[in-house]
């Protein structure tokens, strides 16, 4: 968990209010698939999976934007290194093998690199 901190400030001196307005390369996309929306949008860095959704109105199901309700359950079935690593308060929902299988927190996931992404909503319920 250290190194992922370090490596977020490591000298950058941009608040990060800053950082989640910064548009990424638009020929690269990421595809988000809802219930029954599915998008390819261009990744905005620093941004979460859940807000990108919102941003794009992709039916993409909420509830407390803090990692607990799990209603923001995802599966990135490609480019899962181009987002953040899993954060403490998925690894308190997420059983261990769900993170191997790929499955994420859409309010935790932050997009951290280009690449091609594709992620599908994907909740217990």
């Amino acid at each position: 968990m250290f190194k992922f901190w370090k490596n977020k400030k490591g000298g950058e001196s941009s608040s990060p209010a800053v950082e989640e307005t910064r548009e990424a390369v638009p020929d690269q996309i990421i595809e988000l698939t809802g219930r029954e929306v599915q998008r390819s949008v261009a990744p905005v860095l620093g941004m979460t999976v859940l807000d990108l959704a919102e941003r794009n109105e992709v039916d993409w199901n909420s509830f407390c934007k803090r990692g607990t309700c799990a209603r923001c359950r995802c599966m990135v079935v490609e480019g899962i290194e181009y987002l953040s690593e899993p954060n403490l308060a998925e690894e308190r929902r997420l059983d261990p093998e769900e993170i191997e299988e790929g499955y994420r927190l859409g309010c935790q996931s932050k997009i951290e690199a280009v690449g091609p992404v594709k992620i599908k909503h994907a909740p217990y319920f």
